[in-house]
């Protein structure tokens, strides 16, 4: 799927590539606007990200583990002891993931549906274990983060300037994110990737 529009802003052209896509930064002026069904919201945020290292870019192609891949956009979190970018990719053409990289570490992440309630996260504590679905997760971290900024197309609407507070932990060989933003919660569920595994396609120019 493909829906072209025109950034408000500045006029510039926008190709709107997947089904999923809630949130689009103009690659032109930075403009970050909400995708609703009426057209393009500006929200007077601008998301411009300093260039760090990193195999991946906008628009990058390649395979993740054996499957096809495209980079869609990126958002950048920052804590106190740092920060890490989350990918927004599409896989096999249309199935949407989040690939966190966080100094050369890599965590596969696909969004999953909450079918009960999550303890408030005033009350979970490091090293507890706390029920999330039909899974036993073992929380490692919970801290609070700010986001400095993003590019391209995002499947949900965390603006630059907010604050997310967030738990990782462990289910067996699974790896839980859980996002608290303003709106919502996000569950994630993912893997550990290798960086063998992670093969970004040549840059064509």
């Amino acid at each position: 799927m493909t829906k072209s529009m025109s950034c408000p802003s500045c006029g510039a052209p926008l190709d709107i590539k997947n089904r999923f896509v809630k949130m689009v930064t103009c690659d032109f002026c930075s403009q970050v606007m909400l995708l609703k069904d009426t057209g393009l919201d500006p929200t007077g945020r601008i998301a411009k990200l300093a260039e760090l290292p990193s195999p991946l870019y906008l628009d990058a192609t390649g395979t993740l583990s054996g499957q096809q891949f495209q980079v869609m956009g990126r958002l950048r979190y920052q804590y106190d002891e740092g920060m890490w970018d989350e990918w927004f990719l599409t896989i096999e053409g249309d199935k949407p993931g989040w690939l966190v990289e966080d100094e050369g570490e890599y965590t596969f992440y696909h969004k999953e549906t909450l079918t009960s309630a999550i303890p408030p996260f005033e009350k979970v504590k490091v090293g507890s274990v706390i029920p999330i679905g039909n899974r036993q997760v073992f929380i490692t971290q919970k801290g609070e983060a700010n986001i400095v900024g993003g590019e391209g197309q995002l499947a949900f609407t965390i603006l630059p300037g907010e604050e997310v507070r967030y738990l990782d932990g462990n289910s067996g060989q699974e790896q839980i994110s859980v996002e608290y933003t303003t709106d919502e919660i996000e569950f994630l569920v993912g893997r550990s990737v290798a960086r063998s595994d992670l093969v970004v396609d040549e840059e064509e120019w």
